[in-house]
Protein backbone atom coordinates (compact mmCIF):
# COMPACT_ATOMS: atom_id res chain seq x y z
CA UNK A 1 0.00 0.00 0.00
CA UNK A 2 1.66 3.61 -1.39
CA UNK A 3 0.85 6.78 1.04
CA UNK A 4 -1.52 7.63 -2.23
CA UNK A 5 -3.65 4.27 -1.81
CA UNK A 6 -3.67 5.21 1.96
CA UNK A 7 -4.42 8.62 1.78
CA UNK A 8 -7.86 7.95 -0.45
CA UNK A 9 -8.98 5.19 1.87
CA UNK A 10 -9.15 7.58 4.70
CA UNK A 11 -11.07 10.03 2.80
CA UNK A 12 -13.45 7.24 2.21
CA UNK A 13 -13.41 6.76 5.97
CA UNK A 14 -14.16 10.30 6.44
CA UNK A 15 -17.04 10.51 4.17
CA UNK A 16 -18.12 7.03 5.75
CA UNK A 17 -18.07 7.89 9.42
CA UNK A 18 -20.13 11.44 8.61
CA UNK A 19 -23.01 9.59 7.53
CA UNK A 20 -23.47 7.87 11.13
CA UNK A 21 -24.81 9.49 14.09
CA UNK A 22 -21.75 8.32 15.76
CA UNK A 23 -18.52 7.12 15.22
CA UNK A 24 -18.68 4.05 17.13
CA UNK A 25 -21.87 3.17 15.20
CA UNK A 26 -20.18 3.42 12.15
CA UNK A 27 -17.51 0.86 13.14
CA UNK A 28 -19.56 -1.68 14.56
CA UNK A 29 -20.53 -2.75 10.98
CA UNK A 30 -16.60 -2.69 9.87
CA UNK A 31 -16.30 -6.47 10.32
CA UNK A 32 -12.85 -7.46 11.36
CA UNK A 33 -11.50 -3.52 12.13
CA UNK A 34 -11.29 -2.17 15.58
CA UNK A 35 -12.36 1.32 17.11
CA UNK A 36 -8.59 2.02 17.70
CA UNK A 37 -7.71 1.19 14.48
CA UNK A 38 -10.18 3.40 12.79
CA UNK A 39 -9.31 6.23 15.45
CA UNK A 40 -5.53 5.75 14.22
CA UNK A 41 -6.48 5.45 10.12
CA UNK A 42 -8.56 9.20 10.93
CA UNK A 43 -5.85 10.85 12.80
CA UNK A 44 -3.10 10.13 10.32
CA UNK A 45 -1.55 7.58 12.84
CA UNK A 46 -0.81 4.79 10.28
CA UNK A 47 2.25 2.95 11.87
CA UNK A 48 2.14 -0.53 12.88
CA UNK A 49 -1.27 -0.21 10.63
CA UNK A 50 -0.74 -3.40 8.05
CA UNK A 51 -1.44 -3.70 4.28
CA UNK A 52 -4.00 -6.22 4.61
CA UNK A 53 -5.65 -3.84 7.38
CA UNK A 54 -5.92 -1.23 4.83
CA UNK A 55 -7.82 -3.24 1.94
CA UNK A 56 -10.02 -4.81 4.78
CA UNK A 57 -10.88 -1.11 5.67
CA UNK A 58 -10.64 -0.02 2.46
CA UNK A 59 -13.11 -2.76 0.74
CA UNK A 60 -15.66 -1.76 3.19
CA UNK A 61 -16.34 1.19 2.25
CA UNK A 62 -15.83 1.13 -1.23
CA UNK A 63 -12.29 1.51 -1.94
CA UNK A 64 -11.27 -0.56 -5.20
CA UNK A 65 -7.57 -0.99 -5.35
CA UNK A 66 -7.85 -1.87 -9.37
CA UNK A 67 -9.50 1.66 -9.93
CA UNK A 68 -8.20 3.44 -6.84
CA UNK A 69 -7.45 6.59 -9.23
CA UNK A 70 -11.11 8.43 -9.87
CA UNK A 71 -10.97 9.47 -13.00
CA UNK A 72 -14.04 12.09 -12.79
CA UNK A 73 -15.53 11.97 -16.55
CA UNK A 74 -18.01 14.60 -17.71
CA UNK A 75 -20.56 11.55 -17.49
CA UNK A 76 -19.41 10.70 -14.12
CA UNK A 77 -20.25 14.66 -12.81
CA UNK A 78 -23.24 14.36 -14.38
CA UNK A 79 -24.57 11.57 -12.62
CA UNK A 80 -23.18 12.94 -9.04
CA UNK A 81 -25.22 15.83 -9.68
CA UNK A 82 -28.47 14.34 -10.42
CA UNK A 83 -27.55 11.59 -7.47
CA UNK A 84 -27.04 14.45 -5.34
CA UNK A 85 -30.15 16.57 -6.22
CA UNK A 86 -32.64 13.81 -6.20
CA UNK A 87 -31.07 12.82 -2.25
CA UNK A 88 -31.59 16.20 -1.19
CA UNK A 89 -34.99 17.27 -2.83
CA UNK A 90 -37.23 13.59 -3.14
CA UNK A 91 -36.85 13.92 -6.81
CA UNK A 92 -36.68 11.37 -9.40
CA UNK A 93 -34.59 11.58 -12.79
CA UNK A 94 -33.97 9.33 -15.32
CA UNK A 95 -30.84 9.47 -17.05
CA UNK A 96 -29.94 7.39 -20.21
CA UNK A 97 -26.59 6.28 -21.53
CA UNK A 98 -24.70 3.93 -24.16
CA UNK A 99 -23.76 0.55 -22.72
CA UNK A 100 -20.40 0.65 -20.79
CA UNK A 101 -20.66 4.16 -20.48
CA UNK A 102 -19.97 4.16 -16.74
CA UNK A 103 -23.82 4.30 -15.16
CA UNK A 104 -23.00 1.18 -13.09
CA UNK A 105 -19.78 2.33 -11.65
CA UNK A 106 -21.20 5.89 -11.09
CA UNK A 107 -24.19 4.88 -9.23
CA UNK A 108 -22.23 1.84 -6.88
CA UNK A 109 -19.37 4.74 -6.45
CA UNK A 110 -22.04 7.39 -5.10
CA UNK A 111 -23.80 4.49 -3.31
CA UNK A 112 -20.56 3.12 -1.12
CA UNK A 113 -19.37 7.22 -0.85
CA UNK A 114 -22.95 7.76 1.08
CA UNK A 115 -22.73 4.12 2.80
CA UNK A 116 -25.35 4.95 6.12
CA UNK A 117 -26.93 7.64 4.52
CA UNK A 118 -30.05 5.69 3.06
CA UNK A 119 -29.09 5.18 -0.76
CA UNK A 120 -29.84 1.88 -2.39
CA UNK A 121 -28.42 0.86 -5.03
CA UNK A 122 -30.55 -1.95 -7.48
CA UNK A 123 -29.20 -3.71 -10.39
CA UNK A 124 -32.06 -4.93 -11.83
CA UNK A 125 -32.69 -7.86 -13.88
CA UNK A 126 -35.30 -9.49 -16.51
CA UNK A 127 -36.41 -12.37 -14.15
CA UNK A 128 -37.99 -10.00 -11.24
CA UNK A 129 -41.41 -9.94 -10.60
CA UNK A 130 -43.16 -7.75 -8.29
CA UNK A 131 -42.41 -10.06 -5.26
CA UNK A 132 -38.71 -10.51 -6.26
CA UNK A 133 -38.34 -6.70 -6.54
CA UNK A 134 -39.67 -5.73 -3.25
CA UNK A 135 -38.00 -8.35 -1.50
CA UNK A 136 -34.54 -7.16 -3.19
CA UNK A 137 -35.31 -3.53 -2.30
CA UNK A 138 -35.82 -4.51 1.21
CA UNK A 139 -32.98 -6.47 1.02
CA UNK A 140 -31.47 -3.10 0.19
CA UNK A 141 -32.83 -1.47 2.90
CA UNK A 142 -31.40 -3.84 5.72
CA UNK A 143 -35.10 -5.20 5.87
CA UNK A 144 -36.49 -8.57 5.93
CA UNK A 145 -39.21 -9.62 3.67
CA UNK A 146 -39.83 -12.85 4.55
CA UNK A 147 -43.03 -13.97 5.42
CA UNK A 148 -44.74 -10.98 3.81
CA UNK A 149 -46.79 -10.93 0.81
CA UNK A 150 -46.59 -8.11 -2.03
CA UNK A 151 -49.02 -5.74 -0.38
CA UNK A 152 -47.28 -5.85 3.31
CA UNK A 153 -43.77 -5.81 1.52
CA UNK A 154 -44.57 -2.21 -0.53
CA UNK A 155 -46.42 -1.18 2.72
CA UNK A 156 -43.34 -2.21 4.46
CA UNK A 157 -40.79 -0.12 1.52
CA UNK A 158 -42.97 2.97 2.30
CA UNK A 159 -43.06 3.29 5.79
CA UNK A 160 -39.82 2.86 6.60
CA UNK A 161 -38.34 5.39 3.70
CA UNK A 162 -40.81 8.03 4.86
CA UNK A 163 -39.23 7.82 8.43
CA UNK A 164 -35.76 8.64 6.89
CA UNK A 165 -33.51 11.24 5.89
CA UNK A 166 -33.41 12.35 2.40
CA UNK A 167 -33.42 8.37 1.31
CA UNK A 168 -32.41 7.77 -2.40
CA UNK A 169 -32.94 4.61 -4.64
CA UNK A 170 -31.01 4.25 -7.40
CA UNK A 171 -32.72 1.83 -10.24
CA UNK A 172 -29.91 0.97 -12.07
CA UNK A 173 -30.27 -1.09 -16.12
CA UNK A 174 -33.76 -0.14 -15.34
CA UNK A 175 -34.98 -0.97 -18.78
CA UNK A 176 -34.85 -4.72 -17.63
CA UNK A 177 -37.66 -4.65 -15.65
CA UNK A 178 -40.93 -5.93 -17.19
CA UNK A 179 -43.89 -3.67 -17.53
CA UNK A 180 -46.10 -5.13 -14.67
CA UNK A 181 -42.69 -4.20 -12.06
CA UNK A 182 -42.34 -0.90 -13.84
CA UNK A 183 -45.94 -0.10 -13.16
CA UNK A 184 -44.57 0.27 -9.23
CA UNK A 185 -42.48 3.37 -9.99
CA UNK A 186 -45.66 5.51 -10.34
CA UNK A 187 -46.77 3.67 -6.64
CA UNK A 188 -43.41 4.55 -5.27
CA UNK A 189 -43.85 8.24 -6.59
CA UNK A 190 -46.82 8.96 -5.50
CA UNK A 191 -46.53 8.05 -1.76
CA UNK A 192 -42.75 9.18 -1.87
CA UNK A 193 -42.55 12.23 -4.02
CA UNK A 194 -40.45 14.76 -2.08
CA UNK A 195 -39.71 12.87 0.41
CA UNK A 196 -37.18 9.80 -1.52
CA UNK A 197 -35.46 10.22 -4.22
CA UNK A 198 -35.43 7.79 -7.41
CA UNK A 199 -32.90 8.01 -9.88
CA UNK A 200 -33.06 5.46 -13.15
CA UNK A 201 -29.95 4.57 -14.94
CA UNK A 202 -30.07 2.44 -18.62
CA UNK A 203 -29.25 2.76 -22.13
CA UNK A 204 -32.13 4.64 -23.69
CA UNK A 205 -33.58 1.50 -24.65
CA UNK A 206 -35.88 2.30 -21.71
CA UNK A 207 -36.72 5.85 -23.70
CA UNK A 208 -37.60 4.17 -26.63
CA UNK A 209 -39.98 1.64 -24.77
CA UNK A 210 -41.72 4.19 -22.94
CA UNK A 211 -42.37 6.11 -26.32
CA UNK A 212 -43.86 3.23 -28.10
CA UNK A 213 -45.66 2.40 -25.21
CA UNK A 214 -47.19 6.02 -25.17
CA UNK A 215 -47.55 5.90 -28.81
CA UNK A 216 -49.72 2.18 -28.16
CA UNK A 217 -51.72 3.93 -25.71
CA UNK A 218 -50.21 1.19 -22.93
CA UNK A 219 -51.50 1.51 -19.44
CA UNK A 220 -49.71 3.54 -17.35
CA UNK A 221 -46.55 4.73 -19.39
CA UNK A 222 -47.82 8.00 -19.73
CA UNK A 223 -48.03 8.43 -15.95
CA UNK A 224 -44.40 6.88 -15.75
CA UNK A 225 -42.98 9.68 -18.33
CA UNK A 226 -45.24 12.37 -16.30
CA UNK A 227 -43.23 10.93 -13.11
CA UNK A 228 -39.74 11.36 -14.37
CA UNK A 229 -40.60 14.98 -15.91
CA UNK A 230 -40.88 14.13 -19.16
CA UNK A 231 -37.86 14.04 -19.96
CA UNK A 232 -34.86 11.25 -20.55
CA UNK A 233 -31.60 12.86 -19.46
CA UNK A 234 -28.37 12.19 -22.08
CA UNK A 235 -24.91 11.18 -21.32
CA UNK A 236 -22.79 12.98 -23.63
CA UNK A 237 -20.28 9.55 -23.97
CA UNK A 238 -16.27 9.72 -23.03
CA UNK A 239 -14.05 12.73 -25.08
CA UNK A 240 -10.71 11.73 -25.95
CA UNK A 241 -8.89 13.70 -23.45
CA UNK A 242 -10.85 11.51 -20.95
CA UNK A 243 -9.96 8.11 -22.64
CA UNK A 244 -6.41 9.23 -22.31
CA UNK A 245 -6.67 9.86 -18.58
CA UNK A 246 -8.52 6.31 -18.27
CA UNK A 247 -5.79 4.74 -19.50
CA UNK A 248 -3.22 6.27 -17.75
CA UNK A 249 -5.24 5.13 -14.86
CA UNK A 250 -4.61 1.69 -15.66
CA UNK A 251 -1.33 2.16 -16.18
CA UNK A 252 -1.33 2.52 -20.35
CA UNK A 253 0.66 5.57 -21.14
CA UNK A 254 2.31 4.87 -24.44
CA UNK A 255 0.53 6.93 -27.15
CA UNK A 256 0.89 4.70 -29.81
CA UNK A 257 -1.76 2.15 -27.57
CA UNK A 258 -3.73 4.54 -26.32
CA UNK A 259 -4.85 6.22 -29.83
CA UNK A 260 -5.32 2.15 -30.63
CA UNK A 261 -7.67 1.76 -27.93
CA UNK A 262 -9.95 4.99 -28.64
CA UNK A 263 -10.27 3.94 -31.72
CA UNK A 264 -11.68 0.79 -30.92
CA UNK A 265 -13.32 1.08 -27.85
CA UNK A 266 -16.67 2.57 -29.36
CA UNK A 267 -17.50 4.64 -26.41
CA UNK A 268 -17.53 1.09 -24.29
CA UNK A 269 -15.51 1.77 -20.89
CA UNK A 270 -15.18 -2.10 -20.42
CA UNK A 271 -13.13 -2.14 -23.65
CA UNK A 272 -10.72 -0.23 -21.48
CA UNK A 273 -10.84 -2.86 -18.69
CA UNK A 274 -10.14 -5.35 -21.29
CA UNK A 275 -7.25 -3.59 -23.09
CA UNK A 276 -5.50 -3.31 -19.38
CA UNK A 277 -6.40 -7.44 -18.50
CA UNK A 278 -5.11 -8.16 -21.77
CA UNK A 279 -2.03 -6.51 -20.98
CA UNK A 280 -1.48 -8.29 -18.13
CA UNK A 281 -1.74 -11.75 -19.70
CA UNK A 282 1.18 -10.45 -22.44
CA UNK A 283 3.17 -9.32 -20.12
CA UNK A 284 2.74 -12.10 -18.05
CA UNK A 285 3.11 -14.53 -20.63
CA UNK A 286 6.71 -13.05 -21.73
CA UNK A 287 7.05 -13.41 -18.34
CA UNK A 288 6.92 -17.49 -18.59
CA UNK A 289 8.42 -17.58 -21.90
CA UNK A 290 12.18 -15.69 -20.10
CA UNK A 291 11.82 -17.99 -17.39
CA UNK A 292 11.16 -21.25 -19.89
Amino acid sequence: MNLEQKQQITKLLQAYVQGFSSQKQAINLLEGVSEATVINILQNKWNGISDAMWRNVGKQIGWNERRSKLVETQDFSTLMLYFSIAQDHGETFAVVGAAGSGKTYAARYYTDMMKGRNVYYMECAEYWNKKYFLAELLRSMGRNASGLNVYEMMDEVVSTLRKQDHPLIILDEVDKLKDEVLYFFITLYNKLHGMCGIVWTSTDNIANRIEKGINRNRKGFQEIKSRIGRKFIALNGTSKNEVVQLCEANGITEEIEINRIYNEYGGDLRRIDRFYLRRIVSQSNTSLKKVS
